[in-house]
């Protein structure tokens, strides 16, 4: 937050450096939030997921038990039923940690290139002779 220190050009209004602040402020407050936020996403599609296929496997049993043919039909759609959700919440469960599991992880910040350096943004100093240097004294700005 380089912004604290550095005063405002002229050509733009007063609250500049409070905004350079607030900004510099969001960027760092996402940074270490993104990966939490990532996660919950993450967990929710899964849980998106899950209930669509819980609700499929509702439909399949109500269509069975409306339609049975001897009692034993309902008892096997019963067992079915719950065999299906839990196969379900199993395939689901090792997808949910992952994804639970990217909380933890750090989002590496983007760092760009440097930009060429020009020959104009250099200082070249010419090197004097030692018989001038002797009362002469450098001097930096």
């Amino acid at each position: 937050m380089t912004g604290c220190t550095e005063q405002a050009p002229r050509s733009t209004s007063p609250y500049y450096s409070f905004y350079q602040i607030l900004f510099d402020t969001i960027d760092t407050t996402s940074f270490f939030w993104q990966p939490c936020l990532k996660a919950i996403g993450g967990s929710q599609l899964e849980l998106a997921g899950l209930q669509a296929r819980q609700a499929q496997a509702v439909l399949r049993w109500t269509h069975q038990i409306l339609r049975p043919s001897s009692p034993m039909d309902v008892a096997s759609a019963n067992a079915e039923l719950w065999q299906t959700m839990i196969g379900n919440c199993a395939d689901v469960a090792p997808r949910m940690a992952a994804a639970a599991s990217t909380a933890t992880q750090s989002i590496a910040p983007i760092v760009l290139p440097m930009p060429a350096r020009r020959a104009r943004d250099t200082l070249i100093l010419l090197d004097r002779g030692e018989a001038d240097t002797e009362g002469y004294e450098r001097k930096v700005a």
